[in-house]
């Protein structure tokens, strides 16, 4: 616990344990985790069986790199549809006796998929989100106004943390509906919050509500400190910086805070900006290349797979995230010394131009420089192989756009010359009129599915 508000850490002692240290707690906490899995779970005893792999094998953290079978949102799909078991055969616990919790991830790859957690998995993932608000500035008597995700495993483990720091909520349902934003816009005017806490979508529908009831939005921001966003999107300095230019709020004063629901794994970056930090005695993150699995040092990038240390109902080990990044685990500037993971985006949504995979990150940082650009597009999947077009819905703020022609060609030149393609443009109305995924805007678009 943090001695006194103008302490930098909510637990020192773990937070800046040397390197050495940590890498010893981890092999014994995995080597804890695997055994309990294997004893426990009906997937894990029938996928290291097919591994040929047991616990007593697994001695050294290589062994468990190499050694340990993959887990994907497939294989419990896989198991649920042969077994009928919503777990897929992960629930380690009696649901009604020890389960405090039952959640489902957003879906954003596909079906949703289910997980619980115990009280000792809720108090134990708090711990985690507590020392990551703490990092942030969050304090003792801050007035937050947090837009969560009320149907999302992560709101209560949030609102645990605010419990534990005590810091007053405002609670909110996040989705920018008409009649539901202008009441945000009213709460930021009203309560003139410290904090404000939302995904990126809500807080544009917020811009939009303010115009439309003619407030200024910087004004509505003056008493805000800083904001965390993010939250299933990737947060770059385009993103930032219109963030910026609409709430007065400065690119150092804006947080990147996001995770993977599955394994209750949350990461945020520090005043360094320098990659999200995590908790890495209650996680194991480690990036491995993306077609030989093998294990990767630290930096290199290739597929973040995140393992959890504690999970007492639904064992998570080697749960594959599906995003690529890399992972780092030299110390930070700010003094932490726990790994820093940095994310491009989901696999699934990296297009396939011409042999060369395209993030959504990477459109963002070569457009945001473009007068009316903002992150809500789409690009389309319009062939099963490489693509020689590359096909892109946007919404823009038309406020800034004199000639909507004139924009599309500047969007094709700036293309044409940082990855020689071609494209084609589509400006929609607005952004509902984008594919979504619970509150994510579907960043690529697989039509071929559509013509099947």
């Amino acid at each position: 616990m943090a001695g006194s508000e103008m302490d930098k850490f909510w637990n020192k002692k773990m937070e800046t344990m040397p390197r050495e240290e940590i890498e010893e707690l981890q092999l014994k906490k995995i080597r804890a985790e695997i055994n309990y899995a294997y004893h426990n779970t009906p997937f894990y005893k029938k996928s290291f069986k097919e591994a040929g792999v047991t616990p007593e094998n697994i001695k050294t953290i290589h062994d468990f790199d190499t050694k340990i079978p993959f887990l994907y949102k497939d294989d419990l799909r896989a198991e649920r549809s042969r077994t009928g078991d919503p777990f897929g055969g992960l629930l380690s616990v009696p649901l009604n006796e020890r389960v405090k919790v039952i959640n489902a991830s957003t879906g954003t790859t596909g079906v949703p998929s289910v997980f619980a957690y115990t009280n000792d998995d809720w108090i134990t993932a708090a711990e985690q989100e507590t020392r990551l608000k703490w990092m942030r500035g969050w304090r003792p008597k801050d007035l937050v106004l947090a837009l969560g995700i009320r149907w999302h495993g992560y709101v209560v483990i949030s609102s645990t943390g605010l419990d534990i720091i005590n810091i007053t909520g405002i609670a909110e349902c996040m989705y920018p509906l008409p009649h539901i934003v202008k009441r945000h816009v009213l709460e930021m005017k009203y309560m003139k919050p410290d904090i404000f806490v939302g995904p990126m979508l809500t807080m544009s529908a917020i811009f939009e509500a303010a115009k439309k009831m003619g407030e200024d939005i910087k004004k509505l921001f003056s008493s805000v400190r800083f904001i965390d966003t993010g939250y299933g999107e990737i947060v770059t300095m385009t993103v930032k910086k219109r963030i910026e230019a609409e709430t007065g709020v400065p690119p150092e004063k804006i947080f990147d805070y996001g995770g993977v629901a599955d394994p209750l794994w949350y990461f945020g970056d520090c005043e360094e900006h320098a990659g999200n930090h995590q908790c890495d005695d209650l996680f194991y993150t480690k990036s491995y290349d993306l077609e030989t699995h093998e294990p990767l040092a630290s930096g290199e990038r290739g597929e973040i797979v995140v393992t959890n240390l504690f999970a007492e109902a639904t064992p998570m080990l080697k749960w594959g995230t599906e995003d690529t990044g890399s992972v780092f685990t030299e110390k930070c500037g700010c003094g932490r010394t726990h790994a820093r993971s940095t994310i491009l985006g989901r696999e699934a949504f990296a297009a396939n131009v011409k042999g060369m995979r395209v993030f959504p990150a990477d459109i963002e940082n070569i457009l945001g420089g473009i007068p009316g650009f903002t992150e809500w597009f789409t690009m389309l999947k319009y062939s099963k192989g490489p693509m020689d077009t590359l096909k892109l819905k946007m919404a823009t703020d038309k406020d800034k756009i004199k000639e909507p022609e004139e924009y599309k060609k500047e969007v094709k030149r700036r293309l044409k010359e940082k990855l020689d393609v071609e494209s084609e443009i589509e400006i929609v109305e607005s952004v509902s009129d984008l594919p979504f995924v619970g509150h994510k805007v579907v960043k690529l678009f697989d039509m071929t599915k559509e013509a099947e």
